[in-house]
């Protein structure tokens, strides 16, 4: 039998979880969102989302869907102090209608090349096959943009944790958002400086050789994800989550909200890491040929910690130093399953920091 008291306590935790969350549903039209998008009251922006990619014949499905009247999925917004939404969950779907009426818009504002593409045979009604929306008979366009859509909106006085976890709830079916794409989206809207600082640190020429991501980790937002670990790490390594993507989430949500981060000091610092490392090449940080994350850390943060040191140093006195890391018990002993868990990723920096300490 449950005590009284613990049933009090769960009904106290549910009912201020509830009230952080403060949220909109609303039944809208495409042609609304059409034209809230033209006059820039709704964003799609593809520095925290995934890149509209599908194929014509995933859009065409969504069209079919749409004109048959078979339910679709809702789009999940989040809204900023002025009112305006961006969009967090949803960009295939509402990409697809915007591109099918030839109003798609990339970064920087101009109609994009992913307009006006044509449908394909349906699942089914095969007889799409050919037509741009311009061939469908003016019944069939006007059916689509009269299409009620459910938009759920999650208000600008929420809080950010709880922010945070729906749209990582969300995070599910066939093109998930990172954990990097969902910070960004989320923590940008208290302001743009630490989504700024993660890019353009991630830019750096130097630093994309060394990491030398796929195309998939790019359009993730990988590089980024790397600068927030460095940073989170370099601040503070001594005191992780309860594993090192709570770590990041949690630093990045107080580095937003802290006026007076110091974002030229942590750049200073990764830079000059990524400038020391480079005479070494990308297999700095590879085992068998393959990018390793626990190396990444173990690396840059005893490096970052010792910056004085080792600049003193040529670029065959600091791959000796990592070789010692890489042939540690204590670092071996740590780097194995369970990567990122709170004991694990503090030994290996543990271990990392007295090999990189420097030398007498």
């Amino acid at each position: 039998m449950i005590k009284e008291e613990k049933i009090k306590k769960l009904e106290k935790e549910i009912a201020d979880a509830r009230n952080n969350l403060t949220t909109d549903r609303l039944d809208m039209s495409f042609g609304e969102i059409i034209s809230m998008y033209e006059r820039e009251e709704i964003f799609i922006n593809p520095d925290f989302q995934r890149l509209f990619r599908w194929k014509d014949d995933q859009k065409t499905k969504l069209i079919e869907s749409i004109l048959l009247g078979i339910p679709i999925p809702p789009i999940f917004v989040a809204e900023d102090e002025l009112g305006r939404w961006e969009l967090v969950d949803g960009l295939q779907r509402l990409s697809t209608v915007l591109s099918f009426f030839g109003l798609l818009k990339s970064k920087e504002g101009k109609i994009t090349a992913k307009n006006n593409w044509t449908l394909q045979d349906g699942g089914i009604v095969k007889y799409f096959s050919g037509f741009k929306c311009g061939d469908l008979p003016l019944k069939y366009q006007l059916n689509i943009k009269r299409y009620a859509c459910r938009v759920e909106v999650v208000k600008w006085d929420s809080e950010y944790d709880m922010r945070f976890e729906l749209f990582n709830r969300l995070n599910t079916g066939g093109s998930p958002l990172t954990s990097q794409e969902i910070r960004n989206c989320i923590f940008r809207g208290v302001t743009t400086k630490f989504n700024d600082y993660l890019k353009d640190n991630a830019k750096l020429n130097n630093f994309i050789q060394l990491i030398s991501p796929t195309e998939t980790q790019t359009e993730q937002l990988y590089l980024e994800e790397l600068v927030l670990r460095f940073t989170s790490l370099i601040f503070d390594w001594k005191n992780v989550q309860e594993n090192i993507s709570e770590h990041m989430t949690d630093f990045m949500r107080k580095a937003v909200r802290n006026s007076k981060f110091d974002y030229s000091k942590y750049q200073k610092i990764f830079r000059e890491v990524v400038e020391l490392l480079e005479p070494l090449g990308k297999d700095v940080f590879r085992i068998k040929g393959n990018f390793s994350v626990r190396l990444y850390d173990a690396i840059t943060v005893g490096i970052g910690e010792n910056l004085t040191y080792y600049k003193s140093l040529k670029p065959e006195d600091i791959e000796q130093q990592i070789k010692e890391l890489r042939e540690d018990s204590d670092f071996q002993k740590y780097a194995g399953a369970a990567v990122d868990s709170k004991n694990r990723v503090f030994k290996r920096l543990e271990a990392s920091t007295k090999i990189f300490k420097p030398k007498k």
